[in-house]
């Protein structure tokens, strides 16, 4: 499943043209004919909402803007990899959390990855700067060129294995 998710964001990349980061992801939204709202919300972080050939993605506009990128970008992993259902909400953390995350957001969750961070991209980044010198401060460089947290930075380099988890 995690190599269809990867395959699929390259795929979304590669046919809109898309080869530089920070990834445009309001661009991406746009060009899939997503229209972005943003309202303030104590409840959700995003959702996806889908009716007659159309759909909307709101977003929190009360996030950090790396959330906000990521945001967009989970739901239009939803779009893409989830075309049977019509509406998704993502709650922020600790709102109406009872267990592990289901499947689909779990999937989504790493369209995103794939989508911001895209690998092979990526990999050669964090190549370039290893050989530099100070590995300390690579998850944070990292980020700031992806424009996306260091947390997120720091789970997609441990997923593509370059990173020790701890």
């Amino acid at each position: 499943m995690i190599e269809r998710i990867e395959s699929e964001a390259e795929r979304v990349l590669s046919e809109l043209g898309i080869t530089k980061v920070p990834t445009p992801i309001e661009d991406v939204a746009h060009l899939l004919n997503l229209k972005i709202s943003r309202a303030p919300s104590t409840e959700f972080s995003g959702l996806l909402l889908r009716k007659d050939g159309r759909a909307l993605i709101g977003v929190n506009s009360g996030e950090a803007p790396v959330r906000q990128r990521f945001t967009i970008a989970h739901e239009i992993g939803h779009f893409i990899l989830h075309p049977q259902k019509d509406a998704f909400v993502d709650f922020r953390k600790g709102t109406h959390a009872t267990g592990p995350r289901p499947p689909r957001e779990r999937h989504a969750d790493m369209f995103a990855a794939a989508l911001l961070m895209p690998r092979k991209v990526l990999l050669r980044d964090f190549r370039r700067l290893a050989k530099e010198g100070d590995t300390r401060n690579i998850t944070r460089e990292l980020s700031s060129l992806y424009c996306v947290s260091e947390e997120a930075m720091r789970f997609r380099l441990i997923n593509l294995n370059v990173l020790p988890f701890k």
